[in-house]
C-alpha cells in the first residue's frame, strides 16, 4: 500500500524556491534595469507568513556613459548599486507568493 503524504517545505527549503523564483523574475524584467539576487534570507512569522531580507546587486547603466563622458576621479560612479530590501511571503503548504516592500 502506498500513502501519498503531503509535506510541507521547511523554512531553508522555501527560501530556495523563493530564491530560484526571484532569480527567474528578475532575468525575464531586466528591461527596467539589471537585477541579481546575491541572497535571501527567510524567518516564519506565524501561520503562513514569512519575512525577509533580499540582498540585490543593482546594475548602473549610465554609469560608464557618465565617467566616460566627465573622467572625473572625485566622482565615480559605482557600476553596481548593492541594495537590501525587506520581502514578505506567503506560503500556504502549497504554493507561494512573495513581495519586496520599497
Amino acid at each position: 500500500t502506498f500513502y501519498a503524504c503531503e509535506t510541507r517545505m521547511s523554512t531553508d527549503e522555501l527560501t530556495q524556491e523563493i530564491k530560484q523564483n526571484m532569480i527567474e523574475h528578475f532575468a525575464e524584467n531586466d528591461d527596467v534595469a539589471n537585477v541579481k539576487l546575491v541572497d535571501l534570507k527567510l524567518v516564519h512569522k506565524g501561520g503562513n507568513e514569512y519575512k525577509g531580507m533580499a540582498d540585490v546587486i543593482i546594475e548602473n547603466p549610465v554609469a560608464d556613459l557618465l565617467n566616460n563622458a566627465f573622467e572625473n576621479d572625485y566622482l565615480e560612479l559605482k557600476k553596481n548599486i548593492e541594495v537590501t530590501y525587506s520581502v514578505e511571503v506567503i506560503y500556504d503548504g502549497e504554493s507561494f507568493s512573495w513581495e519586496i516592500q520599497q
